[in-house]
């Protein structure tokens, strides 16, 4: 079937850009439904509620020390 002939390159233009966006959403998709981010995680495996210290305390004495006039 000769599709140049029904539509202008205009309208050939914008249909072509709907399919590329159509196959990049199937593969942005699919990409998500079986890579890391779609699968279920394990709570075992998962961290939660763990504190990391800014600063060491012996630090935060020596700073009270100093301040600004």
């Amino acid at each position: 079937m000769d599709v140049s002939g029904m539509f202008s390159d205009d309208q050939m233009a914008v249909i072509c850009c709907f399919g590329a966006l159509a196959v990049c959403g199937m593969i942005a998709g699919l990409s998500f439904r079986f890579g890391p981010a779609g699968r279920e995680q394990n709570p075992a495996k998962t961290v939660r509620n763990q504190r990391l210290p800014l600063q060491n305390l012996q630090n935060q004495n020596q700073h009270k020390d100093r301040r600004a006039a």
